[in-house]
């Protein structure tokens, strides 16, 4: 489950910088040129960013699931080790 919480707070941590990211002035920069590869940059970093958060969601989604019924199916386990025990 750590890891799920791990996953999902690194997602939102990457979508939340590629946001600052997209909202910089790249005027600021100088060159014309420099400006646009800036801007190009953001836009791959928002874009590419999103994707990764995404996908670390579904895997968090996917760890959690996976957990519970792991831990469904042990305290099966156990019960049944218990009644056959008690025969």
């Amino acid at each position: 489950m750590a890891m799920a919480r791990t996953l999902e707070s690194s997602g939102d941590r990457m979508k939340e910088s590629s946001k600052k990211i997209a909202n910089t002035d790249a005027s600021l920069v100088g060159h014309d040129e420099l400006r646009s590869a800036c801007d190009d940059f953001a836009d791959s970093w928002d874009y590419g960013f999103g994707q990764l958060s995404k996908l670390t969601k579904g895997v968090s989604k996917f760890v959690v699931t996976a957990a519970d019924e792991l831990e469904k199916l042990d305290k099966k386990l156990h019960d049944e080790l218990q009644k056959a025990g008690k025969k």
